[in-house]
């Protein structure tokens, strides 16, 4: 298998089950639409039919095999091809407690249903770093600095860091402005409560409502673009709702240029999210991606009595 920007053909998740006293006696095609999301009772039977599912001890199964109390099954999932980005991570920080990594637009912290190679996770897996795992998030087409535990030990108290306000976090942005909202020199606090938003049918997507929002914006220039003006920000949050940044910029109307959730309506998000790769519809965008980059980075150490201070490098695009 070669890795590296490069397609990998072979891409196998497996996952393994032990069945435990509150399925003892279901019958196999209904224990795996119970455990795994997405699957109909249909489909995992032709899932166990087709031979991608194993049950141990057992020789020979079928959909309706009774399941025994610790018996194992393991169930493999042919994922499509993927490309991973492993040339494009870079290690910004290192010691025994910690890494922080630069984590490229494209590539996910942790797995999902359909990408399972192109992540941190599996990144750090691939490069040797046993017990090393992320103790924050980045949004997928969001690129910059990300803190990982370099030991297993060490992750929960990175994370009760994370979960307090220790860490100082700057993001860079590029914002569509065609109506110059943003000047240079502008500095300016957004206050706006968030929520999940009601009027959309897009189950994650934020908008206003009771939870405590604050973002700081200081506007360090401005460009021109064929598609338009955009103003450069920096960007500073008290508080760390989900997609804060993107959501108080858009309700600005100076959406990040390149997000397809925030930047454009629902039946746009649901189209590219089904044609990622159409042409016409990544036409309507500045960049392929949005433009929100996780700049710089400092937090506490978790062992020694001092502060770690981090910035990765703007990407090409800025």
């Amino acid at each position: 298998m070669t890795i590296d920007g490069t397609l990998i053909e072979e891409n196998i998740r497996e996952r393994r089950f032990e069945v435990d006293h509150n399925f003892d006696g279901w019958r196999l095609d209904k224990y795996l639409a119970n455990r795994i999301d997405g699957m109909s009772r249909s489909l995992a039977g032709r899932v166990a039919k087709g031979g991608n599912v194993d049950v141990i001890p057992r020789r020979k199964i079928k959909a309706g095999t009774r399941l025994r109390l610790d018996d194992i099954v393991i169930v493999r999932e042919e994922l499509e091809p993927e490309i991973v980005q492993d040339h494009q991570v870079s290690i910004l920080y290192e010691d025994e407690a910690m890494l922080v990594l630069y984590k490229p637009a494209g590539m996910l912290v942790h797995e999902t249903a359909t990408v399972r190679l192109n992540t941190v996770t599996h990144y750090l897996d691939r490069r040797g770093f046993e017990g090393a795992e992320p103790v924050h998030r980045l949004d997928r087409e969001t690129s910059g600095a990300l803190v990982c535990a370099r030991q297993n030990r060490f992750a929960a108290p990175l994370c009760e860091l994370f979960a307090g306000d220790d860490p100082d976090k700057v993001y860079r942005a590029l914002v569509v402005d065609s109506d110059r909202r943003w000047r240079s020199g502008d500095c300016e606090s957004i206050d706006i409560p968030l929520g999940f938003d009601e009027s959309s049918d897009l189950p994650h997507k934020v908008g206003r409502g009771d939870l405590e929002a604050l973002t700081h914006v200081e506007v360090m220039g401005r460009r021109k673009e064929e598609a338009g003006e955009l103003a450069d920000l920096k960007v500073t949050i008290e508080t760390g709702r989900q997609h804060q940044i993107r959501v108080h910029l858009a309700m600005q109307n100076t959406p990040v240029a390149g997000d397809k959730l925030y930047a454009m309506d629902d039946e746009f998000f649901k189209a590219i999210c089904d044609h990622p790769d159409d042409d016409e519809l990544l036409a309507k965008l500045p960049f392929s991606r949005h433009a929100l980059h996780a700049w710089k980075i400092s937090l506490s150490h978790p062992v020694e009595d001092k502060r770690v201070s981090v910035e990765a490098p703007l990407p090409q695009i800025w």
